[in-house]
């Protein structure tokens, strides 16, 4: 049986799952994210949807900031769903539902005033079919919240560790193409996402995240996020030659302290039916 984009999604994101909420920048991130609620909505007792909730960096954060507010968080990877009900059980937040859900196959039955999603469309087949679908979901002066990196982001890393993936073995980073519009790294990919989903764009900006990682960090950092699938598909003996090369380029851009600068530059949009 053919693997689908889902399938490899959640074998990849099973595997990190206990890595996945130590990464700076998606609690960063959910603090804009929360900004944006605040902005938008100025009700308190709000019913709010996060799918695609990994360990649950925005719904905690947001759950913590609304207290009055009822959550539910979807997420297809049982590791990840796991550990997020572990960190919402160790702050006490009890206003949180969890689902194992797949995102393009919600079954939920509610309407929202709120739908977040972190990060998330840049890895699904038919991005404007579920951005179409969560906008379906919202009550009446709802909002959709999404997050994705721009064309800035991971961009050193990225240029020494996708041609070293392709020379090791992975048949993923053979076909994957850095460029293309789905990757939503540019505002026009993103105004053409909306297009296609046919929903309103309300609000569109980038926010700067940055700070100084040691070189072990971002390899730590490569190993649990999108690149996972990626270097799993390695032999144990290419694994260590890339690793190698990889570091040996890495120390070659790091500053007087053995660090290369982590840019996580976000865009935050916001679209309504």
């Amino acid at each position: 049986m053919q693997e689908t984009e889902q399938d490899y999604a959640k074998k990849s994101f099973d595997d990190v799952a206990h890595k996945y909420d130590e990464i700076p920048f998606f609690k960063i991130s959910s603090r804009y994210v929360v900004d944006l609620i605040h902005k938008y909505k100025n009700e308190t007792a709000l019913e709010v949807l996060d799918v695609a909730c990994g360990t649950g960096n925005i719904v905690l954060v947001c759950a913590t900031c609304m207290n009055e507010a009822n959550f539910d968080a979807v997420d297809i990877a049982e590791g990840m769903l796991a550990k997020a009900k572990a960190n919402a059980k160790a702050q006490g937040l009890e206003n949180i539902d969890f689902h194992l859900q797949d995102v393009t196959q919600l079954t939920l039955g509610k309407k929202y005033d709120v739908i977040t999603c972190a990060y998330a469309l840049f890895f699904l087949p038919e991005a404007h079919n579920v951005l179409n679908t969560l906008v379906s979901l919202l009550k009446e002066d709802g909002i959709v919240i999404f997050t994705s990196f721009t064309q800035k982001a991971f961009k050193v890393s990225n240029e020494i560790l996708l041609p070293l993936l392709v020379k090791y073995g992975s048949s993923s980073a053979k076909e994957y193409d850095m460029h293309k519009w789905e990757n939503l790294k540019h505002k026009k990919d993103i105004e053409k996402l909306c297009d296609l989903a046919e929903v309103s764009l309300v609000a569109l900006q980038s926010k700067e995240i940055r700070y100084g990682m040691s070189v072990d960090a971002w390899w730590e950092l490569m190993n649990n996020t999108g690149y996972k699938g990626m270097l799993m598909e390695l032999s144990s003996e290419n694994y260590e030659a890339l690793k190698q090369e990889y570091f040996m380029v890495m120390f070659s851009h790091a500053d007087m302290d053995g660090e290369v600068e982590l840019v996580a530059d976000s865009w935050y949009v916001v679209v309504k039916p």
